[in-house]
């Protein structure tokens, strides 16, 4: 498999995305902050943006998604 295309994202995407990204966090508890890396959610919230995912709620589901398992 080849390298990933580059996405482009508009600014209302980004915002989208940095508020969503501060929302995860927040809702992690201090032992789960201690031991998931922000960066982590972060890359689970780019990967289903690039998928073309805008619906703040399933990035949310994204980004905490490995948690619940």
């Amino acid at each position: 498999m080849g390298p990933a295309k580059p996405v482009n994202y508009d600014l209302d995407t980004v915002a989208l995305m940095r508020e969503t990204l501060d929302e995860a966090w927040a809702r992690l508890r201090p032992q789960e902050r201690a031991v998931t890396p922000k960066s982590s959610l972060a890359v689970r919230i780019l990967e289903t943006a690039a998928q073309g995912e805008r619906d703040p709620q399933r990035l949310l589901d994204a980004a905490l998604s490995e948690l619940a398992a």
